[in-house]
């Protein structure tokens, strides 16, 4: 005698937000925000999982009115894989010539806190503090709390600097690297999710993959990573890639400012 195994209980942490399929559940927990939301699988219409994000898309009565969308946004790519397949092989069938209702009004929302536990990007974000913090009582301490009152502006500077270069860097290392080595396709426009469009293209292994742009018509011309075809981006002018070169320059120079204005005020005191 053979049996099937059950469903286990799977739980997809992200940036944004938690969600949770338990065992022969009808419904998917969302927590977000510190509320606990319960989609039924009857208001699902679609589970799309974009690489490292998953869309739950609620059903809709008219075809003609947007679907409302339940994104959660920097999870593990091969858990929301499972995730998504697992949710969207137990959504309900529908017949055609059933009336569909809205998947807003079956949705039920609860109160509540949640807590997470804190990312490697806190956890990095909560050391810099702390050594900032560090240096700021020993100056203060040496040399006076004056000095000392300047060092948080200019450390505030550093770490605006800081964000700029690597958001800018990455971006342009990705710009010209992948249209380089990488594959090079047109992508089709597949729906929009707050403000944001949404394209669908395929790997050559025959995997779908989705990216997100602001801008854009219905194709959008995409280079992506043959051994990691979700990293992809999309073609830009030489204008915009000497813009955002610019502005990683910029970020470099307020990076190298305040940190620098911080060691020094700090060997300044350590040797007064």
């Amino acid at each position: 005698m053979t049996t099937t195994p059950s469903l286990p209980s799977l739980v997809l942490r992200g940036r944004n937000a938690t969600a949770r399929f338990e065992n022969d559940s009808d419904h998917v927990q969302w927590e977000q925000d510190g509320r606990i939301v319960r989609i039924p699988l009857e208001a699902i219409g679609e589970v799309r999982g974009l690489d490292r994000t998953i869309e739950v898309v609620l059903t809709t009565a008219q075809d003609d009115r947007p679907a409302a969308v339940y994104a959660l946004q920097d999870a593990s790519a091969p858990a929301v894989a499972t995730f998504s397949a697992a949710v969207q092989a137990h959504l309900p069938e529908r017949a055609p010539d059933r009336p569909r209702a809205d998947g807003e009004d079956l949705v039920i929302t609860v109160s509540t806190r949640t807590s997470r536990p804190p990312t490697r990007r806190v956890r990095a974000i909560a050391a810099a503090l702390a050594v900032c913090a560090a240096i700021d009582v020993t100056v203060g301490v040496l040399d006076g709390w004056g000095k000392a009152g300047v060092l948080p502006p200019a450390q505030l500077f550093a770490a605006i600097g800081v964000l700029i270069l690597t958001v800018m860097g990455r971006g342009l290392y990705d710009r010209r690297r992948l249209p380089k080595h990488g594959i090079t396709v047109l992508a089709e426009l597949d729906h929009y999710t707050h403000n944001t469009k949404v394209y669908r293209y395929t790997s050559l292994d025959g995997e779908l993959h989705y990216y997100r742009e602001a801008t854009g018509g219905q194709q959008l011309e995409l280079s992506y990573d043959p051994r990691n075809p979700s990293r992809a981006i999309a073609r830009l002018s030489l204008y915009m890639q000497f813009m955002m070169a610019l502005m990683a320059l910029v970020g470099l120079g307020m990076a190298c400012a305040g940190l620098g204005f911080t060691l020094h005020e700090l060997v300044v005191a350590l040797h007064g």
